[in-house]
């Protein structure tokens, strides 16, 4: 699996959306196909404070001072003929409904509460 990078699209709060081409043959005449969309970007004080902490504990838990939404689409048993078909239509069919919510200016605080509720649990305690 390599990864190749299609396109980079700068979105409206100052984010980066990048998408990736991460599909794989998984058989003479098939594809799994795979489109990686994702955002890398820097925690901010505002980020830690949506998610009730400060900075310095929102890293302490991520473990760096970035933050990286991800979402993977993939499709199976694609034949060779119909992949770039394929991952065309999966990837402008995510671009056509999520462009909007990726680009909202609250989108970071919501990525890091949701990796931070991944590493901690809804309730749990930041591990010491």
């Amino acid at each position: 699996m390599t990864k190749n990078c299609v396109k980079s699209i700068k979105l409206d709060n100052g984010l980066t959306l990048t998408l990736e081409d991460i599909s794989r043959r998984i058989s003479e005449d098939a594809f799994v196909v795979k489109a990686l969309f994702s955002i890398e970007f820097k925690v901010t004080e505002a980020d830690a404070a949506y998610a009730g902490l400060s900075l310095p504990e929102v890293i302490k838990v991520l473990g760096s001072e970035t933050a990286r939404f991800e979402k993977l689409l993939e499709r199976n048993f694609i034949s060779e003929d119909q992949k770039e078909q394929v991952f065309e239509e999966v990837s402008s069919s995510f671009l056509a409904t999520g462009l909007t919510y990726l680009s909202h200016p609250s989108f970071t605080r919501g990525v890091v509460r949701k990796i931070l509720v991944e590493k901690r649990g809804r309730y749990g305690s930041l591990p010491v």
